[in-house]
């Protein structure tokens, strides 16, 4: 289970300008959520990507990122390991391929359970042993076939759902040349904290912000509902709406 945070803005902004005084809270949560940390922005030859499998509290690297790397859409991953799964730099988010990035917070089990979901030109660019990777798999697979990034994710949210797999969340963000695509997807049952999984959405001025909740504070914040995915346009920042599958419940909630 990890935190995300996506941005779209008009012009280039860094990671420590779209968090300011909030800087400290979100770094805060790599004290739980510190199994590794992943950026990715888009530049002038694409998607770029980096990422570590240390705690983002201490990485020199990190810090150099969100300082200096200026960029009109981002995607920020703080990772917590699901139990039993190891940390590397294989396993942290975000992944890519196919010219996009891709981050998740959530779990499905067993993982196993995704591999007819996955193209079979495609299993064996599997470097980890995560869900999260065998999701973005899926989403890749789709992609492949000609779907627009919208239609592959929302796809494979219900592919997943179908698949017979336990899942607690499909939380994720998916960072193209052209546009972030958030979408919230959990079973509000499977973690004791019911503000854990909900995102959030803001918008100040030339930038819009998709986030995990529990870092910030309230003020302007929007939610977006369960069963939902958001999209935002690079650009001209054009957010769309779109309905995706939800779980059936693990347990009921308490």
């Amino acid at each position: 289970m990890c935190r995300l945070l996506g941005t779209v803005s008009r012009v280039p902004v860094t990671l420590d300008q779209v968090l300011g005084a909030e800087r400290g809270a979100f770094l805060a949560l790599a004290a739980q959520h510190g199994d590794g940390w992943g950026h990715a922005w888009t530049g002038p030859d694409g998607v770029e990507v980096r990422k570590d499998a240390d705690s983002a509290l201490v990485s020199r690297d990190l810090a150099r990122l969100a300082a200096g790397q200026a960029a009109e859409s981002a995607l920020t991953h703080l990772r917590w390991a699901t139990l039993g799964l190891s940390v590397r730099s294989a396993n942290t988010h975000p992944f890519t391929g196919q010219g996009v990035a891709f981050a998740h917070n959530g779990s499905i089990s067993p993982a196993e359970a995704l591999e007819e979901l996955i193209a079979p030109q495609l299993r064996q660019q599997r470097e980890g042993d995560t869900d999260s990777e065998r999701y973005f798999l899926a989403v890749l697979s789709r992609l492949a076939e000609g779907a627009a990034p919208a239609e592959a994710l929302a796809t494979t949210v219900a592919d997943v759902l179908a698949s017979g797999a336990t899942v607690h969340s499909l939380n994720c963000m998916l960072l193209t040349p052209e546009a972030l695509l958030a979408v919230c997807c959990y079973d509000p049952g499977s973690y004791d904290d019911p503000e854990y999984y909900p995102l959030l959405h803001r918008r100040t001025g030339e930038t819009v912000v998709v986030a995990s909740t529990g870092w910030s504070d309230s003020a302007g914040w929007s939610t977006l509902d369960n069963g939902q995915m958001m999209v935002v346009e690079r650009g001209s920042l054009r957010t769309t709406i779109v309905p995706v599958s939800t779980p059936r419940p693990v347990r009921t909630a308490s």
